[in-house]
């Protein structure tokens, strides 16, 4: 095969190797200059090849030693390459396996290439030098040198080249998934990278449809969690209400990343100022009672737990705390008050019974009483004498009057003060490091410049829709 047909070759076949491990051979020029030199470089053998010439000392002493098609054409050949470019890897050269992985590949496919034309090559050299050949029958492979074969070859290289386009920038596993269109394989997509995944979604809700791009926030076999600029919403496949007709992942360039945020005894301004245009998820605890919303449910407490809200608020309704206390202070003293009324009651009833029998001994000593009168105030005070009465005693409430006293000192003016973390989705940037507008962009110290996020997930999604067609 020539030149042009190796380089086009190399391309789809290096292109799609690669593709299984998310790298793109198009990405970048340096990709592209590998695969190039690399879908060349067995032919360095040759003084007469494109790349022989541009090394001819190397081409004519491997030629005059060796022959074409042998030692550089060998699984021998391809181990050497592998171990050197391993070495500059080891040696921190290469700054990733990428390279590796094309330089690899794209080898590969000048030994494929070959192997499909009339002479093959010898793979196993220099233990054997039978040619190796695909496939067995001579009839049906092509001859090198050919222009009908070479034009075949290369135009159909260069058409499988264009179309599978998506496939090299999606990557195998992204594109695999996306053909589904399913829920359950965009959470596995999201489970099996390290980058945030955008969705493409399209669905009906309430005879509503619904299509667009969302960050996948958090992802079940059945359900999705996605934030679109500045909403975030549920996809749940078993919901009878909503009907998704397709979600397709597509991988972004921003790595998941996040910010753990830690505060003590902050102010009302301050935890404000932390959650103004972020996402996130946290459990918060304030000195008072405040009242926030959280999925149309108002809440009115100290203890306040919510997950992946964005703009999450909360009211610092004092005036309302301090109504809620006098109106508790108001029945612990009703409480309290009965309580107290019950004793006198008792005591009344202790302190009457008594008198009487004493009013009843002193009627006796009487002696103008007649035997009737005298017999029914008998009876009567054998009936009083009869009945055991202890005499009551009072026992405050004492855990009444201890909350009692507590709920009264809370009504001096305490601050109202917030403590607890915060977990903020970054996008990859920055969301507390510079407090001037979300425009300003500086360099943070891994390089990435530091956005607000809320702008941050706005470009990843605008970035994504712009490259490529979503459907």
């Amino acid at each position: 095969m020539n030149a042009p047909t190796h380089i086009v070759g190399g391309f789809v076949l290096a292109g799609t190797l690669c593709s299984f491990t998310d790298v793109n051979i198009f990405s970048n020029h340096e990709y592209i200059i590998a695969c190039t030199v690399f879908s060349l470089l067995p032919d360095i053998d040759s003084t007469k090849s494109l790349i022989g010439k541009s090394f001819y000392p190397i081409a004519w002493i491997l030629n005059r030693k060796f022959g074409h098609r042998t030692i550089t054409h060998s699984l021998l050949f391809l181990l050497i390459v592998f171990l050197v470019l391993f070495s500059l890897y080891l040696f921190r050269y290469l700054p990733n396996t990428d390279l590796i992985k094309i330089s690899i590949f794209s080898l590969i496919s000048h030994y494929v290439f070959d192997m499909i034309t009339v002479s093959g090559i010898p793979l196993l050299y220099p233990w054997f030098k039978n040619a190796c050949v695909i496939p067995g029958n001579v009839n049906f492979r092509f001859k090198s040198g050919d222009f009908k074969s070479e034009f075949m070859v290369s135009a159909v290289c260069g058409l499988l080249c264009f179309s599978l386009q998506p496939l090299f920038a999606q990557g195998f596993w992204t594109t695999y998934n996306r053909a589904f269109g399913t829920i359950r394989h965009v959470d596995r997509e999201n489970k099996n990278t390290e980058y945030y995944v955008v969705c493409d979604y399209d669905y009906i809700l309430n005879s509503a449809n619904h299509i667009g791009s969302a960050i996948v926030i958090e992802s079940k076999q059945n359900e999705l969690t996605l934030f679109d600029n500045e909403r975030v919403f549920v996809l749940n496949a078993d919901d009878p209400q909503l009907k998704v007709n397709f979600t397709k992942p597509r991988i972004s360039n921003i790595s998941k990343r996040f910010e753990e945020l830690q505060f003590f005894n902050i102010g009302f301004d301050s935890l404000s100022f932390l959650l103004h245009n972020r996402l996130a998820s946290g459990l918060i605890q304030s000195s008072v009672n405040v009242r926030y919303v959280d999925n149309a449910v108002t809440y009115f407490t100290n203890f306040i737990r919510f997950n992946n809200r964005f703009n999450f608020s909360i009211t610092a309704d004092l005036d309302t705390t301090k109504t809620t206390i006098r109106a508790n202070i108001a029945k612990l003293e009703a409480s309290i008050n009965q309580s107290y009324s019950k004793f006198n009651s008792e005591k009344k009833k202790y302190i009457s019974h008594f008198n009487r029998i004493s009013e009843l001994e002193k009627l006796l000593i009487d002696t103008k009483l007649s035997n009737y009168e005298r017999n029914k105030l008998q009876q009567e005070l054998i009936s009083l004498r009869r009945k055991s009465f202890d005499e009551p005693v009072y026992s405050p409430p004492s855990s009444q009057l201890a909350e009692l006293e507590v709920l009264r000192n809370s009504l001096t003016n305490k601050p109202l003060l917030f403590s607890g973390h915060l977990t903020v989705y970054t996008f990859g940037y920055s969301s507390t490091s510079s407090t001037s507008s979300p425009h300003d962009a500086d360099d943070a110290d891994d390089g990435e410049p530091t956005l607000h996020p809320l702008y941050a997930a706005d470009h990843l999604l605008a970035s994504v829709r712009d490259s490529t067609s979503l459907y």
